[in-house]
């Protein structure tokens, strides 16, 4: 699973950063000194850098695609919940002796998630200790390890979702320097001085206004995969709970 995993991760950040280059192009293609051309990648006349937006939408684009993975990969894993990898009936108790059929079903299944993995090492645990209470112990670190693994995973989402509004902050001081440098090197009484300016000006308050939206729209998205993967990783500890600790008999 962790395999599949990081190729299909590498492969669609590469897609992702493809579909920016090609937004980007085409925002490139609206008339100069349009209100979206100014917005979406800073294409004002007599503005010849690379502008912060370019950065921006890659690191969005990259942002997106590595939660569509993670939100992908999530919903691979929860059709384990529907594979019956422990008894579910009421009635129905878990001896040592059935341990190693626990775990052999799980193989048989393929099941390589975080639900399998719980499920094969509460079964091999407890076919070593014959105990409940040791048992308990692993069900808890084991998901609390899991929980730790998720919030990791989302270290470089974290990052890029502080790194577009930095980027924003760049233009913005990019823009005030354009600005007084204009306003340092025109004469006072020219009268283009006050629109050079101010197009210099929009310059910075652009980028800060694109940078705090594609910020906004990653977090957004981040808190409902990240929900969802906590109540998944919930759901299983408390179908291992329900269906292994609570039906363990010790002779």
């Amino acid at each position: 699973m962790q395999k599949e995993f990081q190729v299909f991760r590498y492969v669609t950040c590469g897609l992702s950063v493809i579909v920016a280059i090609f937004i980007i192009v085409l925002c490139n293609l609206l008339p100069t000194g349009s209100m979206a051309a100014s917005f979406l990648v800073n294409k004002i006349k007599g503005v010849d850098y690379i502008a912060p937006q370019n950065f921006m939408w890659i690191a969005f684009f990259w942002a997106l695609a590595e939660l569509f993975v993670r939100a992908h990969m999530l919903i691979l894993q929860k059709h384990e919940l529907q594979l019956h990898l422990l008894p579910e009936r009421d009635d129905e108790l878990l001896t040592s002796s059935r341990m190693p059929t626990i775990h052999s079903n799980v193989l048989r299944l393929n099941a390589n998630g975080q639900l399998g993995c719980m499920v094969k090492l509460l079964a091999s645990q407890f076919q070593i200790s014959r105990s409940v209470s040791m048992c308990s112990a692993v069900l808890k670190s084991e998901t609390e390890l899991l929980e730790n693994r998720i919030e990791l995973g989302y270290n470089i989402v974290r990052y890029i979702t502080w790194m577009i509004p930095t980027l924003g902050f760049i233009g913005t001081v990019q823009g005030i320097l354009m600005a007084l440098n204009v306003a340092s090197k025109t004469p006072m009484n020219d009268p283009t001085l006050l629109s050079k300016v101010i197009t210099d000006m929009s310059t910075a308050f652009w980028t800060t206004l694109l940078a705090l939206i594609l910020s906004c729209i990653i977090m957004w998205v981040m808190h409902l995969v990240q929900g969802r993967e906590e109540t998944y990783l919930n759901d299983c500890a408390n179908y291992c709970l329900k269906n292994f600790i609570n039906k363990i008999y010790v002779k």
